[in-house]
């Protein structure tokens, strides 16, 4: 399973989550059972229906700490105001339409509901309810006032639901969820307001119709570099070939095979773009003449193949720049210090990445790359060798270091 957050952000979190009365309520005991084992520090709050669902116990022996309950039961301390002093952020999941109408009503006649009122902006609700519940006016328009006043809410997914009816209102998956909620809780953010358009992953240039060319990219850089610039604000599309890694949640997905729709694709968003990361694996050449239907072996020994060079769409790009921030990829197994300034310079980019190709270590098809980080004031930046998703986050960084603070 590929995650879109580096996995220190959670350590020593500090985050309060409070189990309402839903069915899915069994689905945020393996939430904090991962975000435990990364290092946070999670508190449990349950409301009396949700014991209906779960037991405490559950979550007693999961987070090594006491569930609490009951509004009264530290005697020294106001233990609501305590909480919400003591934790960063108050998760409510499973949030119920009841939750929702009583924390959006002014109603704080338990432990969880009276957190809300002492730090509203620390809250974040994960709705999950019936399909005709969640699109009710009420609910919506208590939603709305919630937020009006800071509260964060988590859409809920599309699926199949407990009451047998399929649509939204199903509490997300493990990595949604957890992927989502780095989201909701990344600081600064930086690039709020600005469009990035990021490409991904390798492209096919067919030779008949079950054969084609193409490299050995997993997608996963531009994923984790999509993932890095939506959890800082960005309105982030991602225009991925066939990848062999989850979409990271929260992105608008466009889908393509060959280097010509990469092209059609990113020269219909790029107008509108504040940042574009070109970190595809694009192919360079591509059959000349592909044939219509299976080539046969039959009395062949060779099969010579005319190519034809691709368009190059970094070049394109550089030379229709207006204000975008241009950043391109190059990957490496010779002089790489040589080539990535050559090539920043040739294609009119702002920032070139470099990473070392490495078989099984840095490059294509692992989960780790070396990287230089290169600007058109002559800058260069040497980063180790670290998880692609550390790197996604350092390179976005950088770039609004540069470029945006």
């Amino acid at each position: 399973m590929n995650i879109y957050y580096p996995p220190q952000f959670w350590k020593k979190k500090k985050l309060l989550f409070g189990i309402t009365g839903g069915i899915s309520a069994f689905k945020v005991v393996g939430f904090v059972s991962h975000l435990v084992q990364a290092g946070s520090d999670i508190q449990v709050i349950m409301t009396k229906a949700a014991q209906q669902f779960i037991g405490e116990n559950t979550f007693n022996a999961l987070t090594r700490k006491p569930v609490y309950s009951d509004l009264f039961e530290s005697g020294e301390k106001i233990l609501h105001i305590h909480l919400m002093r003591e934790y960063e952020n108050l998760v409510v999941a499973p949030a119920t339409a009841n939750i929702i109408g009583k924390m959006a009503g002014g109603i704080g006649d338990d432990l969880l509901s009276s957190c809300f009122f002492v730090d509203p902006k620390k809250v974040i609700f994960v709705p999950a309810m019936n399909v005709d519940m969640w699109h009710n006016p009420i609910v919506q328009e208590n939603l709305k006032k919630l937020v009006a006043i800071g509260t964060r809410v988590m859409v809920p997914s599309s699926g199949n639901l407990a009451c047998g009816e399929r649509g939204e209102g199903r509490l997300p998956e493990q990595e949604v969820f957890l992927e989502t909620l780095y989201y909701l809780l990344c600081s600064p953010q930086s690039l709020q307001g600005k469009k990035v358009l990021i490409t991904a992953g390798p492209t096919r240039e067919y030779i008949d119709p079950i054969r084609y060319l193409t490299n050995s990219s997993s997608g996963l850089m531009g994923c984790s570099l999509a993932a890095a610039a939506r959890a800082r604000g960005a309105d982030v599309t991602l225009i991925g070939g066939p990848m062999s890694v989850r979409i990271p949640s929260g992105i608008r997905y466009i889908p393509i095979v060959s280097s010509q729709d990469l092209k059609t694709a990113t020269l219909e968003h790029y107008d509108k773009t504040d940042v574009c990361i070109m970190s595809a694996a694009v192919a360079d050449y591509r059959p000349s003449n592909p044939s219509a239907v299976k080539i046969k072996k039959q009395g062949k020994t060779e099969l010579i193949l005319n190519l034809i060079q691709n368009p190059d769409i970094l070049s394109e790009l550089g030379r229709r720049k207006v204000s975008q921030i241009l950043v391109g990829f190059c990957a490496e197994d010779g002089d790489l210090l040589v080539e990535a300034p050559r090539k920043l310079q040739q294609k009119n980019c702002d920032v070139m990445v470099a990473n070392r190709i490495l078989p099984g270590e840095s490059g294509f098809e692992v989960d780790k790359n070396k990287a230089w980080f290169l600007n058109k004031n002559g800058e260069m930046i040497d980063i180790p060798l670290m998880d692609k998703m550390e790197l996604a986050e350092t390179i976005i960084d950088h770039l609004v270091a540069f470029y945006f603070s």
